[in-house]
């Protein structure tokens, strides 16, 4: 009795390129900082900004899901699944953190004018804009040694985002409308989530070499 030939795909591991479709995500989230940036410096008009990153929010969501899919089938992964899982969710917060801030700005416009973005918050996103550097080849540099060396430098970088931070918040002792200040310390405090989501990021890729060695 001959038995039924089966396809030899049956039986064999599925295997996916995650880290590649980590590096995907990462150039939608790369994406979004230029528009967040741009707009700080007066390149992209705040409504022109929100809509652009609404649309990128939206793929990188896409991308976040498809890497989660990819890293759940796998049956190995060069990094830790727990790992590849964390990376993206985390990566995915810098895009919805810079989201929220365009957003906020484009709410609290009123008129058919709004205003430019301060000084401050300039600083700011200049210096969150610097730190997304070592972290983006921190993460491209995955698996490899050379990751956490980056993620080391992203974290060093945020020290001015920091500072940046505090200047801006003690000027708004200088705000004389009270309005403007309140708008002013809830703008400032989304760019300290966006900080903070860009921290994380670097950590977890830090994390995720040194416990593989």
């Amino acid at each position: 009795m001959r038995w039924p030939r089966l396809p030899s795909s049956w039986f064999l591991p599925r295997s996916f390129d995650v880290l590649g479709m980590l590096r995907a995500q990462l150039i939608l989230v790369e994406q979004g900082m230029r528009v967040l940036n741009g707009w700080g410096h007066g390149g992209v008009a705040i409504h022109d900004a929100a809509a652009e990153l609404r649309v990128v929010a939206e793929a990188e969501r896409v991308a976040r899901r498809d890497l989660h899919n990819a890293v759940r089938d796998s049956f190995s992964t060069p990094i830790e699944a727990e790992d590849l899982f964390e990376l993206g969710e985390r990566l995915g917060e810098i895009t919805e953190a810079g989201y929220a801030l365009i957003r906020e700005w484009e709410l609290s416009c009123s008129g058919p004018t709004c205003l430019a973005p301060d000084p401050y918050l300039v600083g700011l996103l200049d210096a969150l804009a610097d730190a997304a550097v070592p972290l983006a080849e921190g993460l491209r540099a995955l698996p490899g040694g050379a990751a956490a060396k980056y993620a080391d430098r992203a974290i060093e970088a945020l020290s001015a985002a920091e500072h940046a931070y505090r200047a801006a918040i003690a000027d708004l002792e200088n705000e004389p409308d009270v309005r403007r200040e309140l708008r002013r310390r809830e703008i400032y405090r989304r760019a300290e989530h966006l900080q903070a989501a860009i921290l994380r990021v670097a950590r977890r890729t830090g994390y995720s070499v040194y416990k593989s060695r």
